[in-house]
């Protein structure tokens, strides 16, 4: 009764602990399924080729993928070509795809036999004992389940998980830190190996491009600290980790738990870095706890800017102010941190103007790196549902959904345009001497080096 946990194949260019996996690999022996394996392509360098070759070999009696938009079309090949040659395995998919296109994924994949939506550590396990053990469960009462009935696809209402500190820890054994390469979301690091946590679920903040609320809701959910803490030294003291990379969307929400944070690595005199490669927001710092962040191992972390032009935040619905960032980018380095900015190039309605806005508040702001990432149409999104309404687009491309892609231009602005306006951003930023500085200084080994190297390549001229 082997379930294997896989992360596809993909072109992402980072290899990090899929932390979405490992905690389902957890709900899954919680509920008495011992034989339970993540297969990570990524880590192991498995193509579709390959990734074939190892399932067969394996043989199990259930494979769950996970998937992200731009992995889907290989999901869908690797899913056909197991129903082919292990006909007797089931197949589950879940993941941010799932998350945001619900029924869609399912009759788009004909040779799929369940998906879930949402958080899947509550309706995985029920789904298994249904089928793996036969208990009468009927599917209607399986938290998230997407499935056939009747020749017509049904979707039960997700589950919430409101005490998330419920789920235990991610199977940490499953997927090694030390195991993994030098490849961190954030792309850079201080020291090795990295372990990727989350302190919290959903995000309350309505900006329209971002997938985060359609994935995990908008009611946010925290762990307690101290349960934090715990995972943080059994990490320390077990896989040798010392560096953490938080990928929360809202780690800096309460202030007094971002104190309680710090004090507990003082406590425990835990030597380590951490960073938050998916960022903190700026309108909550302020300088004590930067200072104390500071002081207990953060040095780089990533901000949402987004755009130089005020007409397009609005848009946006950032709740941000270009006076504001200013500010709070300063109050980073005042506290000695090194801020980087994430920014979109090709809004709905953003005119050349506006993005040439974008480039040159970047330039200045003190920021070490900058991310200028195509816009994404990402299903789900309000900015997205407002394109498909208007019939400005008709047909999302998944493969497309990647920052260094053009899947969508605004009116105005032809592809092969915004990607030199995205290739232009990029060069003028970090072509600068004291950046370029920087971005060398933090280079950590030969294959960092090659990594980087190629990330650069596609953000220049992958189309």
């Amino acid at each position: 009764m082997k379930i294997v946990l896989i992360v596809p194949p993909s072109h992402t260019h980072y290899v990090v602990q899929p932390l979405g996996l490992g905690y389902l690999a957890t709900a899954l022996r919680r509920a008495g399924f011992d034989d339970v394996s993540i297969l990570d392509s990524l880590k192991e360098n498995l193509d579709f080729d390959s990734l074939q070759e190892r399932l067969l070999q394996m043989q199990p009696a259930v494979v769950g993928f996970q998937a992200y938009s731009y992995d889907f079309s290989l999901v869908a090949r690797s899913i056909s070509a197991i129903k082919k040659k292990l006909p007797d395995t089931l197949t589950v998919l879940g993941g941010p795809h799932v998350s945001a296109t619900g029924a869609l994924a399912m009759e788009e994949l004909p040779a799929l036999d369940f998906a879930f939506g949402g958080e899947g550590e509550t309706g995985l396990p029920l789904l298994m004992k249904r089928i793996l053990q036969d208990e009468e469960i009927p599917y209607r009462e399986i938290p998230g389940l997407i499935y056939r009935e009747s020749g017509k696809v049904q979707q039960v209402p997700r589950a919430v998980i409101e005490e998330i500190d419920s789920l235990g820890f991610p199977a940490w054994d499953l997927m090694v830190p030390g195991e993994y390469p030098d490849s961190p979301q954030g792309g850079f690091y201080k020291q090795f190996p990295i372990a990727s946590i989350s302190t919290t679920r959903g995000c309350p903040y309505l900006c329209t491009f971002c997938g985060s609320a359609v994935n995990m809701g908008r009611k946010l959910r925290f762990r307690d600290i101290s349960r934090v803490l715990e995972e943080i030294r059994l990490l320390y003291n077990d896989y040798g980790v010392r560096e953490f990379h938080i990928i929360d969307d809202m780690f800096n929400a309460k202030k007094e738990r971002v104190v309680e944070f710090c004090e507990g690595i003082r406590k425990y005199k835990l030597d380590i870095n951490y960073t938050f490669p998916n960022g903190l927001r700026l309108n909550l710092l302020d300088l004590e706890m930067l200072r104390m962040m500071k002081e207990t191992g953060a040095y780089s972390f990533n901000v949402g800017i987004e755009s130089g032009s005020q007409r397009i935040l609005d848009k946006m619905k950032k709740n941000l102010t270009l006076q504001l960032i200013e500010e709070k980018v300063d109050l980073i380095v005042e506290a000695g941190l090194e801020p980087c900015g994430f920014f979109i190039i090709g809004f709905p309605g953003e005119t050349e103007e506006d993005i040439k806005a974008t480039i040159k508040f970047a330039k200045k702001l003190k920021l070490k790196r900058a991310h200028f990432s195509n816009f994404l149409p990402l299903p789900g999104t309000e900015a997205t549902r407002e394109l498909l309404a208007s019939k400005e687009i008709s047909k999302l491309s998944w493969e497309e959904m990647f920052y260094s892609k053009v899947p969508y231009a605004p009116r105005g602005i032809s592809k092969k345009r915004l990607k030199a306006l995205q290739r232009r951003a990029y060069l003028e930023f970090h072509l600068r001497p004291s950046i370029l500085f920087k971005v060398v200084r933090d280079i950590k080994s030969l294959n960092h080096l090659k990594l980087t190297l190629k990330r650069i390549k596609d953000y220049l001229f992958k189309r």
